[in-house]
């Protein structure tokens, strides 16, 4: 069953999501199916006060994923997705309930439940749980889909071939099928007689050369090598070769080599792979990075109230802005991969100064050491700044916070006077749930900050500021030649 459904003003055709919503109470089995229906419509909504019916109708396989209270007469929220997960054990299964605490909390994610989310706030909260339920389902189908990508690879390099050559014991060719041409670009004449390593890319022989001759040492060992072929241009040919010693075999006497072009299968699963980890984080993001903004509105608008100084009202607008713009964002990162776009020329200072305002600063200072133009997207851009200032903040203890220039033409730095992170720790700062704070933190800001950057193609490394604190230092930046006071 399919339905029509609108995404980014194009209409497409996406499969129906099939959802089993569970609660003792009758009445808000219905709001929950209404609001969920409403907000995706390629939601097909279940509902059932019956938790016994929900475990048939789960392990039919008639459901695509399952939201579950957690008090229930029968079974709690908790027992019930033990007992689906035997059958089903990788369903998106999200508890959504009235009873929240820390201790169910943690039982939910010892369970391995998908989400968990507290009822109430209105409708927006019937909107984030349609949200996070729609990742969810898209996360899952992903890894469904990278999987099965992977199973059909592996089983294509062990049971076909594209181009069959027998190479001697010195990496002679002295047989080549006549798709060479069609996969490398030379027939059999001219192939046969020649180095294999010839036709290997320079920066790729030196580890081909000695998977090869580990492979004459090791006749009990296949070989599978991967590299560029010389010569491709500039986007290179990637080949995979897979290789069995079978020089003491009277018949063939060298090595049977099948090698086929993996170039497009392996742009395929990278893109597979940055898509899944795009849809992995985007539900932790708008709780993360949508509070700061949110929460320095709040503050402006309690200042307003308090002084009815107009002056309020245009940080409570830009910081109300700053959450519309990063919800956007969000929107985009469901859909597609990162890629920077609408490339401004933005000033450091003045960014950095924005994005101060609205992340939650305290009683830290900004310290603006030089400045330069830059070309980069303002709002992605502002949303790095703040997020390496709210990690050096909350999680640094500094008081200080540095923005300049390195020495050179290419880069910017942040760093801050605070604590630091440890070397030892320094290689999984950028990887998702990686934070020294409270556990209740996502350990998003990072992984954002990494993102960001790659979109815009810079490097970023972390080092130690003078006073010990931490210091990101991002290169490979477009400077424009006009000087920022």
């Amino acid at each position: 069953m399919s339905k029509t459904v609108q995404t980014f003003g194009e209409e497409t055709i996406s499969e129906t999501v099939s959802v089993l919503v569970v609660d003792d109470d009758a009445s808000l089995v219905e709001l929950v199916e209404t609001f969920l229906e409403r907000e995706k419509r390629v939601f097909d909504v279940t509902t059932t006060t019956d938790s016994n019916e929900a475990i048939t109708l789960a392990e039919r396989g008639e459901v695509d994923a399952v939201v579950s209270d957690y008090d229930m007469p029968t079974r709690n929220g908790i027992e019930l997705l033990k007992q689906i997960r035997n059958s089903r054990p990788d369903i998106p299964f999200i508890l959504f309930t009235g009873k929240g605490s820390e201790e169910i909390a943690s039982k939910a994610i010892s369970a391995g439940v998908t989400d968990y989310l507290q009822k109430g706030g209105g409708s927006s909260q019937y909107k984030l749980l349609a949200n996070r339920l729609m990742n969810a389902v898209e996360k899952h189908r992903s890894q469904r889909a990278l999987e099965h990508s992977e199973e059909k690879f592996s089983k294509l390099v062990e049971n076909s071939s594209d181009f069959i050559a027998i190479v001697s014991e010195n990496a002679l060719f002295e047989y080549a099928s006549s798709s060479a041409e069609s996969v490398i670009g030379y027939s059999s004449d001219e192939l046969v007689g020649e180095s294999v390593f010839e036709f290997v890319h320079p920066k790729d022989r030196k580890r081909v050369m000695e998977e090869f001759f580990r492979s004459v040492e090791n006749p009990e060992e296949d070989v599978s090598v991967e590299f560029r072929l010389a010569d491709s241009g500039e986007h290179p040919v990637i080949l995979e070769s897979r290789g069995n010693n079978l020089l003491d075999d009277d018949t063939v006497s060298g090595f049977v080599v099948n090698t086929r072009d993996i170039t497009d299968l392996k742009d395929k699963q990278n893109q597979l792979e940055q898509r899944n980890d795009q849809l992995e984080h985007v539900q932790e993001l708008i709780a993360h990075d949508v509070r700061t903004p949110l929460t320095a509105a709040e503050s402006w608008l309690d200042l307003y109230e308090d002084e009815e100084d107009p002056a309020h009202l245009d940080n409570l607008r830009q910081a109300l802005d700053r959450a519309v713009s990063l919800l956007d964002q969000t929107d985009a990162l469901t859909e597609e991969p990162i890629v920077i776009r609408d490339l401004q020329t933005v000033a450091l200072n003045e960014t950095a100064k924005a994005s101060w305002t609205t992340a939650d600063t305290t009683d830290a200072r900004l310290e603006i050491v030089d400045s330069r133009l830059l070309e980069a997207n303002e709002s992605q851009f502002g949303q790095l700044l703040e997020n390496l200032f709210r990690n050096a903040i909350a999680h640094g203890d500094a008081d200080t916070v540095r923005v300049g220039t390195l020495p050179g033409e290419d880069g910017f730095f942040v760093e801050d006077t605070g604590t630091g992170i440890p070397e030892s720790e320094r290689p999984r700062v950028f990887e998702s749930g990686y934070t020294t704070g409270e556990v209740t933190n996502t350990g998003l800001g990072l992984v954002i900050v990494k993102q960001i950057a790659n979109g815009h193609e810079w490097d970023v490394t972390l080092t130690e500021s003078e006073e010990g604190g931490a210091r990101f230092e991002f290169s490979n930046v477009t400077f424009k030649p006009d000087v920022c006071e």
